[in-house]
């Protein structure tokens, strides 16, 4: 008998300790799995149930020394820097750029033809190249004049 109280005395001992721990270190543990568990999922965002955040957003350069159309030709190239990364492309097609969604910088360069340098009406500045803040998301049309 003396065996078996001992044994039931240490059962009782041991789950006041594990409980007492538990109480204690309760918020710790529960913090430390939830950052933990956060951290596996924190490079993905929504905008919706469901669907991630990476969109769309296309430029299209247009040749306005002549009626405002896409350029007839693909033997000249046209480049904007978008969010810090270069994209060049034909300037008869479309630049198109995969981002998530937020504003970003966008700063266009002139183009150079043959029947001279082109440069972009796109903010009110005197320098050729221009820098704008823009939404991603969306469509934009890119007007080139002489400059």
């Amino acid at each position: 008998m003396k065996g078996q109280i001992n044994f039931g005395v240490w059962v009782l001992i041991t789950a006041i300790i594990v409980i007492v721990i538990l109480l204690i270190f309760d918020s710790a543990i529960r913090s430390y799995i939830l950052t933990n568990l956060s951290g596996l999922v924190s490079g993905i965002k929504s905008t919706s149930p469901g669907q991630l955040s990476e969109v769309i957003t296309n430029f299209t350069a247009y040749n306005c020394s002549s009626g405002c159309s896409t350029f007839p030709s693909s033997i000249y190239y046209w480049t904007i820097n978008f969010n810090g990364q270069n994209y060049t492309y034909y300037l008869n097609n479309i630049i198109s750029v995969s981002s998530s969604t937020g504003n970003y910088s966008l700063e266009i360069y002139p183009v150079l033809t043959s029947s001279g340098e082109l440069c972009s009406n796109a903010t009110s500045s005197s320098q050729k190249t221009k820098i704008l803040k823009i939404p991603s998301g969306k469509s934009y049309k890119i007007y080139y004049f002489s400059c």
